[in-house]
């Protein structure tokens, strides 16, 4: 049994804040209660009072509304920080430092830099007009 408590990921106070505030997005949160585990008189939501992810359904539709909550919980071992903003993300390869956000818009500067100098090169930007 000690291999089952392993795998249940278990939050500090300021993730299980984060996560409870998400508990009311689910569609299956009624006041406080669960409607799936209703079987005639009111269940308090397991995930609203644990430290622990213990419902499925939260981990697998209401938790990747807030990814870098999801990554730090679900995916401890292969996780990254971005090295711009420190959020954690899933890399999607072993070279991977920055995350979705922040990649388009490294990208993007280091796209604009290469080609300014590749005009300052070429002689586009350095010329002046000469008026006739």
């Amino acid at each position: 049994m000690k291999h089952i408590k392993d795998k249940i990921p278990v939050m500090d106070y300021s993730q299980y804040r984060r996560a409870r505030k998400l508990v009311h997005a689910c569609c299956n949160y009624d006041n406080g209660n669960c409607i799936i585990l209703d079987d005639g008189e009111e269940c308090v939501c397991v995930q609203s009072i644990s430290y622990s992810l213990l419902c499925r359904w939260f981990r697998i539709a209401v938790l990747p509304l807030d990814k870098p909550l999801e990554t730090v919980l679900l995916y401890r071992g292969s996780m990254k920080r971005c090295v711009v903003c420190g959020q954690p993300f899933r890399p999607g390869s072993n070279r991977a430092k920055y995350c979705k956000p922040c990649a388009a818009k490294v990208h993007r500067k280091q796209k604009n830099a290469s080609d300014h100098k590749r005009r300052l090169l070429c002689g586009q930007l350095g010329a002046k007009k000469t008026l006739i």
